[in-house]
C-alpha cells in the first residue's frame, strides 16, 4: 500500500504536466486564428489614429433591358399591286432614294398596248360627237325653210278663202256659174291641205333640231358625250394600271435589303418575303424590351445609354421618343415565327444620339435604363433591410 502511494503522485503530476502543455498550445492556435482573421484596418466604434476611408454612394437603380436597332420609319416591306415579270431592278441595298424614285419595274409591253387601244377608242368617240355637232346648222336651215313654206301655205289659204267667200255671195248662173264656185272651194281645200303639211313639216324640223340640240339635251349628243367618258374612264384605267407596273419608293428613306431580280415572277399581295425593304435611317431608333415586372419602375422619359453586342467600352447616349402602349409577349430577336414566348415585354424606342459611330438596323444593344428609386422593389428592399437592422 505505501509503495503504490508515490506511484500514484507520480503518475498525477506527469498527467498534469500533459494537460498543462495541451492547454497552452491550444491557446496559441486560437490567438493565431484570431489573427489571421481580424480586419487589417480598426472598426469604427473603436479609436485609432488610422482613417477610416469615406463610403462610396450607391449607383443609381437601373433596368437593365435588351434593345434592337431599326430605322425611325420601322422596316418598310415593299411589295407589289400586280403580278408579273420583274424587266428591271432600280434599288441597290445601301442607296439612299427619295420618295417617287422608280424601285423596279414589271413588263409593261401588254399595259402599253392597252393604254394605245384605249386612246383610239377616245378618239373615235370625240369623233362621232363632233359629227353629231355638226348636223345642227343644216337641221336649222331646214326649220328655218319649214317656216317659209307655212307662211307661203298660210297667205295661199287665206286667199282662197276669201275667193270662196267672194264666190258664195255672188247669185249663181248670172254671174259665176256653179261650176266655178266648186273649183273655187276645191282649190280652197287644197290651200288648207298644203298649210296644213307645211306645218307638219315645220313640227318635224323642230323636232330634229331639238333632237340635236344640246343645250336642249338632245339624245344623239347626249349618247356619243357619254361614249366619251366612259371612253376617258377606260384610258385612265388603262394608264394607272401601266404606272402600278413600276414600284417607286414611298418615303425618302436608304434601301436596306432587295430580295428580287430580273427575269423573276413577282406575286401580288403580302408574301413571306419582302421584295425589297427599305427605311429611314437618319436618326436611328433603338426597340427596348421592357419585362413586364420591371415596368412599375420605369420612368416615363428616363434616362438610358446602350452598348453594341461586343463593344462594351463606347456608350451610346439614347433620346426618349415614346412608349408603345401595348404590352406584347416577348419572342427571341431571330425574327423566326416559330419563336417561343417565355415573358410580356413593354416597348419603348429611343433615338441614337448620333456620335460618328457606325450603327446598322438590326443589331442588338444592351441598354441600361435609370428607373424610378421609389417603385415597389425598392419599398421592399428598404422594409427588408430594416428588419436585418433591428435583429
Amino acid at each position: 500500500m505505501a509503495r503504490r502511494l508515490p506511484l500514484l503522485a507520480y503518475g498525477l503530476g506527469t498527467v498534469a504536466a500533459l494537460a498543462g502543455l495541451g492547454a497552452s498550445v491550444s491557446i496559441s492556435s486560437k490567438s493565431q486564428l484570431r489573427a489571421a482573421i481580424e480586419p487589417w484596418f480598426t472598426p469604427p466604434h473603436t479609436s485609432s489614429i488610422v482613417s477610416t476611408p469615406a463610403p462610396q454612394p450607391m449607383p443609381a437603380a437601373q433596368i437593365g433591358a435588351v434593345g434592337l436597332v431599326e430605322p425611325s420609319s420601322q422596316e418598310i416591306s415593299i411589295g407589289t399591286d400586280i403580278s408579273g415579270t420583274v424587266s428591271k431592278v432600280f434599288a441597290v441595298p445601301g442607296v439612299k432614294l427619295s420618295k417617287g424614285d422608280p424601285l423596279f419595274a414589271l413588263d409593261s409591253r401588254l399595259a402599253e398596248a392597252v393604254v394605245a387601244q384605249r386612246r383610239r377608242d377616245l378618239a373615235a368617240a370625240e369623233a362621232r360627237l363632233t359629227l353629231a355637232r355638226s348636223r345642227v346648222p343644216g337641221l336649222e336651215a331646214e326649220v328655218q325653210a319649214a317656216l317659209t313654206a307655212v307662211e307661203a301655205a298660210r297667205a295661199e289659204k287665206d286667199d282662197a278663202t276669201d275667193v270662196v267667200r267672194i264666190a258664195s255671195g255672188l247669185n249663181s248662173g248670172d254671174t259665176i256659174s256653179a261650176r266655178e264656185i266648186t273649183r273655187r272651194r276645191n282649190l280652197l281645200r287644197t290651200a288648207e291641205a298644203k298649210y296644213a303639211e307645211a306645218s307638219a313639216r315645220l313640227s318635224l324640223a323642230q323636232a330634229n333640231l331639238a333632237l340635236y340640240d344640246e343645250a336642249k339635251g338632245g339624245a344623239n349628243i347626249a349618247i356619243e358625250l357619254a361614249a366619251i367618258e366612259q371612253a376617258r374612264a377606260s384610258l385612265k384605267l388603262a394608264q394607272t394600271d401601266l404606272e402600278l407596273r413600276t414600284v417607286n419608293a414611298p418615303i425618302d428613306g436608304e434601301v436596306l435589303r432587295v430580295n428580287i431580280n430580273p427575269g423573276e415572277f413577282a406575286l401580288a399581295g403580302a408574301v413571306t418575303q419582302p421584295l425589297i425593304v427599305m427605311g429611314r435611317t437618319d436618326p436611328m431608333h433603338v426597340r427596348i424590351d421592357i419585362d413586364e415586372a420591371d415596368i412599375a419602375r420605369y420612368r416615363p422619359g428616363a434616362r438610358a445609354v446602350a452598348s453594341l453586342r461586343g463593344d462594351l467600352v463606347r456608350k451610346l447616349q439614347l433620346s426618349f421618343v415614346r412608349a408603345e402602349p401595348l404590352v406584347v409577349p416577348k419572342r427571341a430577336l431571330s425574327g423566326l415565327t416559330t419563336e417561343r414566348v417565355d415573358t410580356r415585354v413593354m416597348q419603348l424606342i429611343y433615338a441614337i444620339v448620333e456620335d460618328g459611330m457606325v450603327i446598322l438596323p438590326g443589331q442588338q444593344v444592351d441598354v441600361l435604363i435609370e428607373a424610378d428609386e421609389g417603385g415597389p422593389q425598392a419599398a421592399a428592399t428598404a422594409r427588408r433591410t430594416e428588419r436585418t437592422a433591428s435583429q
